[in-house]
């Protein structure tokens, strides 16, 4: 996924508004361990009794739509699971029989009339539902359209039967032009606070067409390179209309008063973060609110970075200024970086005492990484030798890495070891209602047009049982007789 030199059209005000945090980033935290260049080689394997087996194999996937990217459970007390595939289509999993239902929840597949556009970065890139959709039944929808731009698009789920879409409801909430073909981003959930978060990559292209300072990720006057902030359940009643950044904004959301740039111009009011350059996957401690953004890298640097929850907004990572704990202009990625700070520095800072930059709390050598997936803080009871522990990993280097030392308030105190090996195409994890985790590889029979995918979970040797709980009053959820489901099976 490392594209070409191309360049592309930037979004952009006359007058770019700069944010370096000078005003506003506190004092930097001591020096965090070196970035990671383990050989993607090494093998590791979680240790006993924890295992990782599939649920969705990659033959149960219909011929043609096959690419799983998304594995949502929408708490709706059934046992169903809504699985995204990059194609277009969004499938049902029943938990009660561990099999695919024949008719798809949503087809969006542009073969077959859809919208969506698929193919290399593009295509189904992410799937969210409402926090209260067992009562309003509304989901969201990221995609590629077929003249490339980003599209969040809002489905309500059928009146007649709960396994089907309506497919004639979608309402188009934001539109981001977009040429260029790669660094789409891709991920949109809700956060603790009810508003849907969506990253955005920097637009194309390489380097950020080499802009430095006034590239994508470092003005906040485009929505390219960004975590966004929407509400589109109107839970603000102080909230304002959408701004003029993105390329067909309706009023089928409004932006958070408590967005750092609300009402700033000519600030995007939507910007939340900055200083991103392709975060494909992130995501919310559901118990802290702190947010983990895995964010590819240009040649050199797969990054995770961290917006604990009691830093205010707006963070920036950096990005086209710095890649990894040191300059985007280093030895391998050999990025222009006009106007930004100097700063040699190659150890990482919390922020940097230079220009108030995050560096990354975890990165790792593009050698054999590079596409780095964030994956989630595990929060769930039944797999405890990994509790509290973040893991993310890559589809391309195949290992699932996971922290050995997690604490937000001492970020460079972070540390993290290989923990699983032979998980190459991962294309993201997924979390349940009760916080289990499962791994989606998309990517494991060649992605678009290959043999396809597959869905697996992560348990503690019995098997996922609880993967197609409906909710707290399953039966033997509290007394534990449940007769273990999807036992035993082989890592995918």
């Amino acid at each position: 996924m490392k594209p070409p030199t191309a360049g592309r059209v930037r979004l952009t005000a006359a007058v770019a508004l700069v944010v370096t945090g000078a005003a506003w980033f506190a004092a930097p935290s001591s020096a965090a361990t070196a970035c990671k260049n383990e050989s993607c080689a090494t093998t590791c394997t979680p240790g006993a009794p924890v295992g990782i087996s599939t649920i969705i194999a990659a033959g149960a996937f219909p011929a043609g739509n096959n690419t799983p990217i998304a594995f949502v459970d929408p708490g709706d007390n059934r046992s169903r699971r809504l699985v995204a595939t990059q194609e277009g289509a969004i499938l049902v999993w029943d938990g009660a029989t561990g099999s695919l239902l024949g008719t798809p929840f949503l087809d969006l597949r542009d073969d077959v009339g859809g919208p969506v556009l698929a193919g290399g970065e593009r295509g189904l890139l992410g799937l969210a539902v409402e926090p209260d959709y067992v009562t309003t039944g509304r989901l969201y929808v990221l995609y590629t359209r077929s003249d490339g731009d980003l599209v969040l698009a809002r489905y309500q789920r059928s009146g007649g039967d709960p396994d089907v879409g309506n497919a004639g409801s979608a309402t188009i909430l934001l539109r981001i032009d977009h040429p260029q073909t790669n660094h789409n981003g891709g991920w949109i959930t809700f956060g603790l606070d009810g508003f849907l978060y969506w990253s955005t990559g920097d637009g194309g292209g390489g380097c950020d067409d080499n802009a430095g300072l006034t590239g994508d990720g470092q003005v906040n006057t485009t929505l390219f390179g960004k975590i966004l902030r929407l509400d589109v359940r109107g839970i603000d009643p102080g909230g304002g209309a959408p701004d003029d950044c993105g390329a067909g904004a309706g009023a089928a959301y409004t932006v958070p008063s408590t967005n750092p740039f609300f009402g700033q111009e000519p600030a995007c009011d939507e910007v939340w973060a900055m200083g991103l350059r392709n975060p494909f996957r992130f995501s919310f401690d559901r118990v802290t609110g702190d947010l983990y953004i895995g964010d590819v890298g240009q040649m050199k640097w797969e990054e995770i970075n961290l917006k604990a929850a009691a830093t205010p907004a707006p963070v920036n990572f950096g990005w086209c200024c710095r890649e990894g704990c040191e300059t985007s202009g280093n030895d391998e990625s050999s990025c222009a970086t006009p106007g930004c700070i100097p700063d040699a520095g190659t150890t990482c800072q919390f922020p940097r005492a230079t220009h108030g930059f995050w560096d990354p709390i975890l990165c790792h050598h593009n050698g054999g990484w590079a596409s780095i997936m964030g994956g989630y803080r595990y929060r769930g009871n039944y797999v405890p030798s990994i509790a509290g522990s973040y893991l993310y990993g890559d589809p391309f280097c195949g290992q699932i890495w996971k922290t050995t030392t997690l604490d937000p308030a001492n970020p460079a105190a972070i540390d993290a070891a290989c923990w699983a090996s032979g998980f190459g195409g991962t294309f993201g994890f997924a979390e349940d209602h009760i916080g289990e985790h499962y791994v989606v590889l998309g990517g494991a029979g060649g992605g678009v047009g290959g043999t396809g995918g597959n869905v697996a979970c992560i348990h503690n040797g019995a098997g996922c049982f609880w993967a197609g709980f409906r909710g707290l009053m399953e039966d033997g959820f509290e007394s534990g007789t449940l007769t273990p489901r999807w036992s035993g099976g082989s890592s995918p």
